[in-house]
């Protein structure tokens, strides 16, 4: 069996293919993307796919052929996306169409109140007799159980009691009554109120997103969605998608395509019946296998199932369920893994390719691990640098779940999705925390969501934003997608050193305080399971369960074990830092809005260290204090690395400037235009001509006919540099959103985050006129979203030596 491969760390680009494509349009993106510096794409079909194109057809395939053939030349891996949009397992539909037998199936509770009349008053809302249960008019579904349950009292509402109710885990008053032709139930019961539930073996109704625009949520066209519990369904979707793709790929798998991604599968499809809960035939002899119990007694503690939730997470489990829950949803979730997961990989590895994806939950690192690269998502806005959702919460456990996963794995890559569907107003300085998010967490191998083919009608409104060419800021990404790549590959190289680990249960790793406070006090962690396995070395381990550790009480317990710990004088809890292996260093990433300013007490600092900042590439020298600690500042979307100089050239750490001078009588010109060049003057008819149309500093979103514009404008100025001029800091003032700067035609740097600031080396600015060059790129919502977010060159700018 061939090895399955490392595969490249650094940044992919998740490519939507969502219109009627032809060879031009195809190899045109692909250009685009590896000119931009990525180091792989993730080929998917999207809604908006045309029919004529259509999915997994001999069309289609000879496009992915093109594909993968222009990335081998291209120098790109290949990730090939399993499904139809998604969430994955179906095959776009084709895997039920084949079998309607392989739908996905639930069981469902139908309730029927009860009371059998004895001595004494009471309500009577019916008494004993026959009754036959039934799903509606559903011809299919199968009565697997009916149990009748001593009722809470003022509980006879007939509703499914989904928020406490009775509790018939170990319940000694519930019934498994007998069931007889045609389906008939005998209610002889004692005296007394009862709750009588008929548990239904049914199809879950779910779907998944299609490809064509008319298979979207809610359409009588969407795709359904597939029994990813049976083995059967299962080899029907390896059969239909993967050996299609082996066929069209078979000299490309395990060169140029180096993985499958697998997108969060969900065992009920989206859009099921209410109250169900992820079924397929005979799970109740695993689960009574699991307990050591008949599966009489199994089908006699089902309605528990319902009695604290519905317990429709996509993975099927609910991460607050206790015993006999619990025991369902752990079978629920061993059967997936064996089911499909390791289908999956196990076809993977026979290709040589990896299994790579996310599960349908942030928290899952059992299932992340079930991949040859654990991989997890964060989109739709889950997560926000300024509202402490990056600390607490299931989703804040994404990048260490992936990480942790992967280092379980032998330190295998590990994957993101990230920036999807953040909205046209997602702009380069929240891309980049997001992504500083993950790589200070481990991940190494972020898939940027998304870049589209096509924007024509409502394609540019699903999933958005573009990152692409029809993005404004696209003539700035290069820069971001370099910094993201060099980070990657440090890390990739020099795994950070996570010396303590903290305790997870398979399904929910655990965040908030403790988390939290380890992060703040730059003390760096995985999550481990129960056993302390996965993290190698000997990690101190900490159970969430135990409480907040007195942080201070454990770096002591951590030097004494000989692990490294780093402190932080005085305290920045916004500031992370990564150890990273083999004494390579350290990397410092920012995650608040203000400037880090500490000094670093650090146990090891590599031979001849300088800083390195990985956005510019240039290496400055270190400053200590007198008592020898590292001196940071560190501003806001910020990042350095301390490590060896190893030969570069390192310039003196910066002196502070003493002459400043403003620089006016900036030219401003429209350099490029997203969207219909027209339609972003329609505030104002009669607007000059881009090209005509010159500005001055400030915002052009509130000049005269330009409130929709979202692209580029060039501006330009002169500046006289006094001789001796040594090195210089250029401060942009306030820019909407994204600068590229040049001085005398050539590029001196990039700025695309706040603050807009370039520190120049020596040489640079030369003495004498030198002319500045600033492309600002703003917004994109102010075109597709009408919105009104500030843009340009807005300054005041300053030159300083």
């Amino acid at each position: 069996m061939p090895d399955v491969p490392r595969g490249p760390v650094g940044p992919f680009a998740f490519v939507f293919w969502n219109d009627d494509l032809d060879d031009d349009a195809v190899l045109a993106q692909l250009r685009e993307i590896a000119g931009a510096g990525f180091v792989g794409v993730t080929l998917s079909a999207r809604v908006g796919l045309s029919r004529r194109v259509g999915y997994l057809t001999p069309e289609f395939l000879r496009l992915v052929r093109v594909a993968v053939d222009e990335c081998a030349r291209l120098g790109l891996a290949v990730m090939l996306y399993d499904e139809a949009s998604y969430p994955s397992g179906s095959a776009n539909g084709a895997v039920v169409a084949r079998d309607p037998a392989f739908a996905a199936r639930c069981l469902v509770p139908v309730p029927r109140d009860v009371v059998v009349p004895g001595d004494g008053p009471g309500p009577r809302h019916d008494v004993a007799g026959y009754w036959r249960p039934a799903l509606g008019r559903d011809l299919d579904a199968r009565l697997l159980a009916v149990v009748a349950r001593r009722a809470a009292a003022g509980d006879m509402d007939g509703d499914v009691d989904v928020d406490g109710g009775v509790d018939g885990d170990g319940d000694d008053t519930a019934v498994l009554l007998p069931v007889r032709a045609p389906g008939l139930v005998l209610l002889d019961l004692p005296p007394g109120a009862w709750t009588v539930t008929a548990v239904f073996d049914a199809a879950s109704g779910g779907t998944i997103r299609g490809a064509h625009a008319e298979q979207d949520d809610g359409s009588a066209l969407a795709p359904a969605a597939a029994d990813l519990l049976d083995p059967a369904a299962v080899a029907a979707f390896l059969e239909i998608t993967h050996d299609a793709y082996a066929a069209a790929l078979g000299d490309h798998l395990g060169t140029t395509v180096v993985a499958m991604f697998t997108d969060e599968p969900f065992l009920l499809g989206r859009g099921h019946r209410p109250h169900a809960r992820p079924y397929t035939p005979g799970l109740e002899a695993e689960v009574a296998a699991s307990l050591g119990v008949d599966v009489a007694e199994v089908l006699r503690r089902l309605p528990a199932l319902w009695d604290a939730g519905d317990g429709t997470r996509p993975g099927g489990t609910d991460p607050g369920a206790t015993g006999f829950v619990r025991a369902y949803d752990d079978a629920v979730r061993a059967r997936l893994h064996r089911v499909y997961y390791d289908a999956q990989a196990a076809w993977c590895a026979a290709h040589g390719v990896a299994l790579t994806g996310h599960p349908a939950e942030p928290d899952d690192l059992a299932t992340a691990t079930r991949m040859h690269w654990p991989g997890q998502d964060t989109v739709w806005r889950w997560v926000l640098p300024d509202d402490g959702s990056g600390l607490e919460g299931p989703e804040s456990t994404a990048p260490k779940v992936a990480a942790s996963a992967a280092r379980a794995r032998g330190g295998a890559p590990s994957v993101t999705e990230v920036l999807g569907a953040y909205g046209w107003r997602l702009g380069l300085d929240e891309a980049r925390w997001l992504l500083d998010w993950y790589l200070s967490r481990g991940v190494t191998t972020p898939v940027l969501h998304a870049f589209f083919a096509s924007v024509r009608g409502g394609r540019a409104f699903e999933s958005e934003p573009d990152l692409g060419r029809w993005n404004s800021w696209w003539p700035h990404l290069p820069p971001f997608v370099g910094y993201v790549r060099r980070v990657a590959e440090l890390l990739a190289a020099h795994p950070p050193v996570w010396p303590v680990g903290v305790l997870s249960r398979p399904d929910a790793a655990p965040s908030g305080p403790v988390v939290r406070a380890l992060l703040e006090a730059q003390v760096d962690f995985g999550y481990v399971d129960r056993a302390g396995a996965g993290l190698g070395g000997r990690p101190v381990l900490l159970d969430p369960d135990g409480g907040v550790p007195d942080v201070a009480a454990l770096k002591d317990r951590l030097r004494a074990a000989g692990a490294p710990v780093v402190d932080a004088e005085p305290p920045a809890p916004d500031l992370r830092v990564v150890v990273l292996s083999g004494g390579a260093g350290y990397v410092l990433f920012h995650e608040g809005e203000d400037e880090v300013r500490t000094a670093l007490r650090l146990p090891a600092v590599p031979d001849d260290a300088c800083w390195w900042d990985p956005f510019t590439d240039a290496r400055r020298a270190v400053e200590r204090d007198g008592d020898g600690r590292v001196l940071v500042a560190l501003g806001r979307r910020r990042t350095l690395a301390l490590v060896a100089a190893d030969g570069h050239p390192v310039q003196p750490a910066a002196p502070a400037p003493a002459h400043r001078v403003d620089v006016s009588g900036w030219r401003g010109t429209v350099a490029r235009v997203v969207g219909d060049a027209a339609s972003t003057h329609d505030d104002a008819p009669g607007t000059p001509d881009d090209a005509a149309h010159e500005l001055g500093l400030g915002d052009w979103a509130r000049e005269p006919g330009l409130r929709r514009l979202s692209g580029s404008v060039r501006y330009v100025a002169e500046v006289d540099v006094p001789p001796g001029a040594g090195a210089a800091r250029l401060d942009l003032g306030v820019v909407g959103d994204a600068a590229t700067v040049r001085v005398d035609g050539e590029v001196v740097g990039h700025a695309l985050t706040a603050p807009h600031v370039l520190d120049l080396a020596p040489g640079v600015l030369r003495p004498g006129r030198r002319a500045l060059e600033v492309l600002v790129s703003n917004s994109a919502a102010n075109y597709y979203e009408g919105d009104r977010r500030p843009s340009g060159l807005i300054g005041p700018v300053t030159v300083s030596w």
